[in-house]
This record gives C-alpha cells, structure tokens and sequence, in this order.
C-alpha cells in the first residue's frame, strides 16, 4: 500500500452546526428511499416492458424465418440488430440498478454493507479486492452506513472507470471516536490539481466524496501522480468526543 505520509491533504472547514448537520443527514436518508423507489419503478417498468418487446421481436423473427426464409432475410437481419440494441440496453438498465440499489442500510451492519458493494465491484469489473478490516468495527448510525458505502462505491468506480485498476486495498479501522476507511489502487493515477481545474467526470466524482465526508464531519484526504495509482483516506466521527 502507498504510503500515507505522501497524501495530499485537503483539510474540510466545518461549516455546519450539528442542526445543520442532522438536517444534512436526514436529506441523505430521504434521497437513498426515493434511489430505492425509482430503482423498484424502473424494475417495474422500463425493464418489464423491454424484456417484453424482446419476446415479442424473438416471435417475429421466427414467424418470418418459417414463413419466408430467405426472402425476408433483409427484415429478420433487421429484427436481430433491433433485439441486441434492446438487450444491450436492459443489461446497461441492470448495471446502473445494482450500482443504486440501496443494500437494506438498516437492517444491516457497516462490514456487510462494505463486503457487499465490493463482492458486486469484483463480479462486474473483473477486480481484485483486498479487504483488510482492524476489528472489531463499532455500530454506527444509518447516515455513516450510507455515507461510507457511497464514498467507497465512488472511490472504486473512479478507480476502474478513469485510473483503469484492476487491484485494490480497502483498509477499514476505528478507535474511540472515528472510523478510517483507506482505498488504494494500483490505477494509472492522474495530477490532482490539474483534474480539480478540469471540469471531468473524476473531478465530480472527486467532490461527491468530500462533500458527503463534509456533511458527516469528517475529514478527506488524497493522493495521486501520474502512474503511481490513487489512494483515498477517510476518517468520520461515529461518536462525539467527550471531555
């Protein structure tokens, strides 16, 4: 693993009392139900409808190969191209819900929400995932859960999707007060200040992860150059500090 004397630190102002704080937390818990309303009306919907016209288009295209064979080569060859564009676009539908579909954050604890993104990470990239946890992790509140699942889930697309990795380390510890969670990866790395300048997909996805570390009262660092890789460093406050 890089090591995190190199990171670049970027320090977060707290500017939230804890209202504002609580209110911030609430908006996450009501954005993850309405993720899980839309994927379900997705399922419902889109997905039925386009499995359907597939069936149908598959009928068709037997019926026309039975009645007319050859003559009606040109149509039927229409008929496939029309069919793997739709199967296409289902399996694109079926990867972008099972990225939002919220893991049962309630029901379940911090390490199996964590184990379940990256299972699901390995199976749809191909990558390896080492996960180092320093146990035992504590119980933490439903907006931390959401908050580190989404942090990881954006830190690890970044990595495949732009640093084009396929290893990585995901390092999980607490103490007393904080959780750390560290991502490394083994990506062709990039110059931060040049991507925070550059309005890329990586930059957004970059703010998206400060911005939730920002809300739960954390702090965000990283580090990166060019073909060396990218780690991340997380650390978020599970418990107030007492005197």
């Amino acid at each position: 693993m890089m090591p995190l004397v190199e990171l670049a630190e970027t320090p977060l102002a707290n500017k939230t009392n804890d209202h504002g704080r609580e209110t911030s937390w609430r908006i996450l818990q009501i954005a993850e139900r309405e993720v899980g309303r839309i994927i379900l009306d997705i399922h419902d919907g889109p997905v039925q409808n386009t499995f359907a016209a597939l069936s149908q288009l598959s009928i068709t295209q037997r019926q026309l190969e039975r009645r007319f064979g050859s003559e009606a080569a040109e149509d039927i060859a229409r008929i496939g191209s029309s069919m793997r564009l739709l199967e296409h676009a289902l399996n694109d539908i079926r990867t972008f819900m099972g990225a939002f579909r919220p893991p049962e954050f309630e029901r379940r604890d911090l390490l199996s929400v964590l184990e379940g993104l990256i299972m699901q990470h390995e199976e749809s990239t191909g990558s390896t995932i080492l996960l180092e946890v320093t146990e035992p992790l504590p119980d933490v509140s439903l907006p931390i859960k959401i908050g580190l699942y989404r942090i990881l889930q954006e830190a690890l697309s970044n990595a495949s999707r732009h640093g084009h990795a396929d290893q990585h380390i995901v390092s999980l510890a607490s103490d007393d007060v904080t959780i750390t969670m560290e991502v490394a990866d083994n990506g062709i790395g990039f110059d931060i200040d040049q991507v925070l300048s550059d309005q890329e997909g990586v930059h957004i996805g970059l703010e998206g992860m400060r911005e939730r570390v920002s809300i739960l009262g954390g702090k965000f660092d990283i580090w990166s150059r060019p073909g060396a890789g990218t780690q991340v460093r997380i650390v978020v406050p599970y418990r107030a500090r007492t005197c």
